[in-house]
């Protein structure tokens, strides 16, 4: 039985007899933990097997990622751990994905009282949308060094109240559809029937596989769900010196006012939404499209990375070198993610799980869903060397039974390359051919490096046997990949970072 963690501030162990009849450890959260619990809970030396990370308001953070965020748990190289995650397109549809999920409702509670996760985004404005669990201090992380994530289980999570699992796709303003490209005819969205548009999927499971089908869509500016007027118009991040004013409740540039101690919301302009409606019976619930398809699901991780080294908190939408918002399909069960350490402890956290998507993502989203999901952690230190295939990384490194997976994006860095980076990312960022040309500068160096190969050497083999794909074209920092096949490339004395 495993270890379960609430961000615990003080480990207030209760001694428990679990099912199977093993031993486990209880723990409880009062309040994030302090820099001397994390020193001293980093002491021991023995590994702990599967500690459980759940899921509720008081472990996680809203649309931004923080170094100065105090962590909720700790783990050493080499522990597992289980962590909840929790989708940030739940309220969508909460008769299906919030109510009757305790953790979930925690999570979503928004009412004449206020929010139980009130700092949402960046800013605090909703500027970042991904629910994210942790963080997660991985102890003796060091700048330079690097942490080796081995995914070893990824669940859907059914709603304890009927045991089914939805998903939601959101074809929203911000999708590739909505965007005027090149003025090219005939092939977006006509401007003057731009929306967003919501498709929820039922998750099913067939002979122990997972797959995933259509059950409705509506249009967003037809539901117009409502809220409280009790999103805050000004704060600042608890423990920090940053704060927020959006007094004009102005959203991505959309102002939504207050009336009548209600705001409405035509479109997706702000993240944790809940509408509560019942969609799924309302009029404006479009069923033509249900089981139109059935799809095999892969699930898998869309946000999961490591605290930067920039000083303020930052976007959850764009990209990073330590991770983030890949939203790589390839980032699933089975596979190793390798992340390159900023900051002292790592500072890991995960979310925007999900059960379906192509590569590009296109239309906005894929199919978020709540998951569980189990990890192995491994810190390899920069100062007892490196193997070879994570030295000088700065980039996140996937790791699959075939392939190595090269992941970059239009800017590599951007928080460190642009002069304004919270701003100018989503103006700058949506370039394929800077995508383009750091995922190939990224491949040439790596190979190069792994392989010892000349320049010309490397691309040759980059020509004739590396794929580059398209990641996704939706969250601000555009990104692509390539696929080295292992079989054609493989790595000299070894198969992975952890047989080094």
């Amino acid at each position: 039985m495993p270890t379960v963690l609430n961000r615990a501030g003080a480990l207030l162990a209760l001694a428990w007899i679990g099912a199977d009849g093993g031993m486990g450890v209880y723990a409880r959260r009062s309040s994030d933990l302090s820099p001397e619990q994390v020193s001293s809970m980093c002491e021991r030396n023995t590994n702990v097997d599967d500690v459980l990370i759940e899921a509720n308001a008081n472990t996680v953070h809203w649309g931004f990622t923080y170094k100065g965020l105090p962590p909720l748990a700790t783990v050493t190289s080499g522990d597992t751990i289980s962590v909840e995650m929790a989708t940030h397109h739940a309220g969508d549809d909460p008769e299906k994905m919030v109510y009757g999920d305790p953790g979930m409702e925690s999570i979503y509670k928004w009412d004449a009282e206020g929010m139980s996760v009130p700092h949402r985004g960046a800013q605090g404005t909703g500027d970042g949308v991904h629910i994210l669990t942790g963080p997660i201090h991985i102890c003796g992380a060091e700048p330079g060094d690097v942490v080796q994530i081995d995914i070893l289980e990824l669940t859907p999570r059914p709603n304890p109240s009927t045991g089914k699992t939805y998903g939601v796709n959101a074809a929203a303003w911000w999708g590739y559809q909505n965007r005027n490209h090149m003025g090219l005819p005939n092939n977006l969205l006509d401007p003057n029937d731009q929306r967003d548009v919501i498709t929820i999927y039922e998750v099913i499971e067939e002979d122990g596989k997972y797959y995933v089908q259509p059950v409705y869509f509506y249009r967003y500016d037809e539901a117009l769900p409502t809220t409280n007027c009790t999103n805050p118009t000004s704060g600042t991040l608890e423990g920090t010196p940053f704060g927020w004013s959006n007094e004009d409740r102005t959203f991505f540039g959309v102002e939504i006012p207050c009336d009548d101690g209600e705001q409405t919301w035509p479109g997706l302009w702000y993240t944790g939404v809940v509408n509560g409606d019942n969609p799924s019976k309302a009029a404006y619930a479009d069923y033509s499209g249900e089981a139109a398809f059935k799809l095999p699901a892969n699930i898998h991780v869309g946000n999961i990375g490591l605290a930067t080294s920039y000083d303020k908190p930052v976007d959850s939408v764009p990209p990073l070198p330590t991770g983030g918002n890949m939203d790589n399909q390839r980032i699933n069960q089975g596979s190793t993610l390798y992340l390159p350490v900023q900051v002292e402890g790592a500072l890991l956290s995960m979310g925007d799980a999900h059960m379906a998507q192509g590569d590009c993502e296109l239309d906005g989203t894929a199919v978020e869903t709540s998951i569980n999901g189990k990890f192995r952690i491994t810190l390899h230190k920069k100062s007892e060397g490196l193997p070879i295939i994570v030295q000088d990384l700065d980039f996140p490194l996937i790791s699959t039974d075939t392939a190595y997976v090269i992941q970059s994006y239009a800017y590599a860095d951007y928080l460190n390359e642009l002069e304004d980076p919270t701003s100018s990312i989503y103006d700058k960022g949506n370039n394929l051919n800077r995508a383009m040309d750091n995922a190939y500068l990224k491949t040439r160096d790596w190979m190069m490096r792994v392989y010892n190969w000349s320049e010309d050497l490397a691309m040759s083999a980059i020509t004739v046997g590396v794929d580059f794909g398209i990641t996704q074209v939706v969250d601000g920092n555009w990104g692509m990949h390539t696929i080295i096949r292992k079989d054609a490339f493989p790595v000299p004395g070894s198969v992975d970072a952890s047989s080094e």
